[in-house]
This record gives structure tokens, sequence and C-alpha cells, in this order.
């Protein structure tokens, strides 16, 4: 392996299916792993009657802060719910927006109008039949208690026009709007209008959806139980990505929450577990030789570093930039990853690979890596030995080890640095809504199709509130071609740099086990189980 993996361009996935499941990492370019890499193809394609097992068992590595997708950007929790409740678009396979409960959809020449067709014969998991009185109420709570979508949709409303038709109503033009309602990281699931109502302020208790899998059970810390919907009614079209048909060709599925990497790891190889998310890197040439399973990565995000700008220690800019001169990148990398084959450090705040996008704009400011000249710049600001609280979870551990790594850069530049480590959920709820708590904390971000989606100009996720950044940010939205926009978002990226806000660890592939005869797994932003299925 070498750093070539990094430069198999925007489109990053890796699709197992029959024959095609020969341990591909399609994302990264990767045709070793596991095994000797040959198959004369799935059970189906034999010719022979296959019989299917009736469960999946999925390892994940942590376990969910919640299962309402209005209000959580925790992937564990999207990649479970996508099988519950399905929105009105998802992205493809190559990130575009496609119908799921939408049929269809006409846009004024304004650009502030949508009048969305949804589809008929639908029905939810408790009887009721799919309609637009269930879009509106769950569209406008999205819109209301999901910061990402306030921020990139505000003010924007949906009115039914019809029992199978809705219209949307912009306050300024989004040439992204469909992305945006497509993008699994701020996943718009369509509930029934009734579960929105009692929701209130606690947020959805009742997860009842459209999809090919109900919830049976949730025990916390656990497992999830979903079992196939008999009377689900599947997308037209090629399955791709989150679109497309969904055949939920096994009854049961079992995701359990596996924190500790070495357990997951060994069930996995043992075959407890039929699906296995988030193999740890060091992991990775344990598989060398072994015909039983299969890797597959992709290119998955960035592992970043965000910094409180707003209270703390580094509420003082002038503090905030001795630390970034102090981070060394490459060594915080190799502490979460092990491997320079399994990241790349470039100052991309999004996918280095997405020409539309990609800039080198602030590298001045990156990976400096001179804990030296932090600790004279430090002595000469308002300084006085506190504690910098660094928020971090043992759940995920590339995330884990990367923040012990960045307490030791700190710790020789000049600062009181402190590791503070909680259990993912309660990561997630100190990090959104008890900011005074952290200083700075370390996560691994998915790409986004656009940077105005991306978490690292989220005031919502880590407190951005720079004007000036949040305005470049914004105008990337309404520029007047794509090169006009392209160049907001690289004087966006210069200013987030010159106010020392994030820092981008490296860019990192994430791995994805399964037993070797699993057929119909696809890996996008997580793995895609719908389709899956194992035969006995």
């Amino acid at each position: 392996m070498n750093n070539d993996l990094f430069k198999a361009g925007v489109s990053r996935r890796g699709f197992l299916t029959g024959s095609a499941a020969l341990c591909v990492m399609a994302g990264l370019g990767l045709t070793g792993c596991g095994g000797s890499g040959a198959e004369s193809g799935s059970a189906a394609a034999s010719g022979q009657d296959v019989e299917y097992r009736d469960e999946l068992q999925i390892a994940l590595p942590a376990s969910p802060d919640g299962l309402d997708p209005h209000t959580t950007s925790s992937l564990v929790t999207m990649d479970i719910i996508c099988n519950v409740v399905e929105p009105l678009f998802g992205l493809d396979s190559d990130y575009e927006p496609q119908p799921v409960l939408a049929k269809g959809y006409e846009v004024s020449d304004d650009g502030l109008t949508y009048t969305i067709k949804l589809r008929e014969g639908v029905t939810f998991h408790n009887g009721k039949e799919f309609g637009s009185e269930d879009v509106v109420a769950s569209m406008n709570r999205w819109l209301t208690v999901n910061d990402r979508a306030a921020s990139l949709l505000p003010g924007a409303t949906f009115a039914a026009t019809g029992d199978h038709e809705v219209t949307c109503t912009l306050t300024e033009p989004a040439i992204d709007f469909l992305i945006i309602l497509g993008n699994h990281s701020q996943y718009p699931g369509i509930f029934p209008s009734e579960v929105i109502e009692a929701a209130g302020d606690t947020g959805v208790t009742e997860y009842v959806g459209t999809g090919a899998y109900k919830l049976v059970e949730w025990k916390q810390d656990q497992y999830i139980h979903l079992t196939r919907y008999e009377d689900y009614v599947a997308a037209h079209g090629k399955a791709s990505g989150y679109t497309g048909k969904v055949s939920a060709p096994t009854k049961d599925i079992y995701y359990q929450f596996v924190t500790e990497a070495s357990t997951r790891v060994s069930g996995f190889e043992t075959g407890e577990y039929d699906i296995a998310g988030e193999i740890p890197t060091e992991n990775y040439h344990d598989f060398d030789g072994n015909d039983d399973v299969k890797l597959y990565t992709h290119n998955a995000g960035v592992l970043t570093a965000f910094l409180n700008m707003n209270e703390g220690v580094f509420a003082d800019e002038e503090i905030r930039k001795c630390a970034l001169m102090a981070i060394d990148c490459e060594a915080a990398a190799l502490a979460a990853y092990g491997e320079k084959e399994l990241f790349n450090i470039d100052p991309n705040l999004g996918n280095p690979e997405n020409a539309q996008w990609a800039t080198d704009a602030g590298k001045k400011y990156f990976n400096q890596a001179d804990a030296k000249a932090a600790k004279k710049a430090l002595a000469k600001t308002s300084y006085a030995g506190e504690t910098v609280k660094l928020l971090t979870t043992p759940d995920y551990k590339d995330m884990y080890n990367a923040t012990v790594a960045l307490q030791e850069q700190l710790e020789k530049a000049g600062f009181t640095a402190e590791v503070d480590s909680y259990e993912f959920a309660t990561f997630m709820d100190i990090r959104s809504g008890k900011p005074e708590q952290w200083d700075l904390f370390v996560a691994s971000t998915n790409y986004k199709p656009i940077p105005a989606q991306s978490l690292s100009v989220s005031k919502a996720f880590y407190g951005l509130s720079d004007e000036k950044a949040l305005k470049l940010v914004a105008e990337t939205r309404t520029a007047k071609d794509t090169d006009a926009a392209a160049k907001k978002w690289a004087e966006a990226q210069e200013r987030l740099y010159e106010i020392a806000v994030i820092e981008p660890l490296c860019h990192y592939a994430s791995i994805t086990g399964t037993q070797a005869d699993v057929e119909d797994v696809e890996v996008l932003d997580g793995a895609i189980i719908w389709n899956a299925k194992r035969p006995e």
C-alpha cells in the first residue's frame, strides 16, 4: 500500500455484490487484503437454489446517543435509522440526489419554490398511509430543530398542496436544495404526523417510518433489533447508495454495540459478527491470508481538532494560535491510525480530490509542528497556566489516541492539558450542550458534498461564531457560478486558519469487514445493509 490510495477521485464507494465482492476497496483503489482475492461468484450466481440466513449480526463501535435523526449528527444513528425512516430524497453512489419517498419535483424560475410530488401506496409501519401531512409535519420540524438544516435553509417552510404533493418555499435560492435534503448526515426522515406532534421538546420516541425494516427492540448500550416490514413498498431503480430498490432479503438485523475494539475484531474473526464497522487500522494486516473475511475501505473524511473560540482558555485568539503552532499533524495521525498508508496529511478541510472545492488556502498556518516557537509565543500571551480541557471518547480509538497525542504536544509547548474521556453519548452531550467543559475535541467527520454542509463550518457543532467566516461560507451558495463559489470557499478556509479554530489532522480511510460470503453490502458514508444477505 502507498499514499496513492488517496488519489482515487471524488467517487469513493465500495460495492460488494456477487463476484464483485473481491475484497475491493473501491474508494481507495485497493485490490488486495485478506484472502487470495479469487472468487467464483456469489452463491446465487452459482445457479443453485440458495437459502439465506434469517438474521445478520452487525458490530458497531458505539451506541447511538439517540435515534431521532432530526436532532443528532451521529453517523451511528443515521446508519441504523435509515433502515426504518426514509427521506424524500437520498444520495446515490455518485452523491447525486434521487427520489426516495418523492416521485418528482418542479422548481420555480426564481428558485424559491419547489413543488414535490409524493409516491402513493406507501404505508408506515403502523399501517397509516403516507401522505403530505406527514411530510409537512416532519420537514417543518427538521427545519426547526436540526441546526444544520436551519442554517442552510433559513426561513424555509413546507406546506401541503395536495394529498400527495407538498411545496417548499425558500427565502433565498439554494442550488444545493436537493443535496441538502438527501444528505445522510443531517437526515430529514419522514415520520407520521402524529409522531411528530407527540415529540414535543423531548424528541421523537416512537420510531415509526416507511422503511424496509421496523424497530423491534432497543436495549440501551447493548443492541438494536430490526425486523423486515412485510408491507414495504420499494422505490424503483437500481440500488445505488441510499437510493433505488431495497429488497430486505434478511428478516432480522441486529446491531450490536461493541465499544471495545479488540472484542469487536475477535468476534468478527470467529464469525460471531457478519459485518463489523470501524475495524481498527492496527488490525488491518491481521487479516492477511484470511480467506474467510473481506475488508474494504473508502476515503472517509477528516480527523479534525476543533477549538472552543467562545469560552475557556481558547476564547483568546492569540492563545489558540499558539496551540495550532504546536500541533504536529503527522504524529497525531500516526497515533490515531498506526500506518502512513491509511491517512493523508493535507490542508483541505474537505475532500482533497473534490475538484470543485479543493484548495490549499491557509496552508501556511497548517501543520506547523513547532513546539519551541509555540512556547515562545505563548509566553507573550495572557495564558497563566490554566488547564486545557481535551474532550474525547474511548469508543472511537482514532479520536481518543489523537487526543492523547495532542495533549503531549500542547504540554511540550508550555500548556497544562488534561484528557477528559467519556463514553460516546456523554461525549456528544458535552460537546453540544456544555461548552464550558471543553476547550478542544477531536472528531472524525465525514466528507460532505458541499462545504456549507461541513461540520468544519458549523456553529452548532463546535461554536464557530466568526461572522466573516460564516458570511463567506454562505456566499458559496449564492455565488453566480461554480468558479465564484470556489473562490469564496478558499477565502472561508483561509479565514478559519487565520482565527485558529480548526486543524485537519489528517484525511483518513475507514475499514469495514464482512464475512466472505456476505452479499450485497454497499459502503458510502457507512455500511448500507438493507439488501445484504448471507447463505446458510
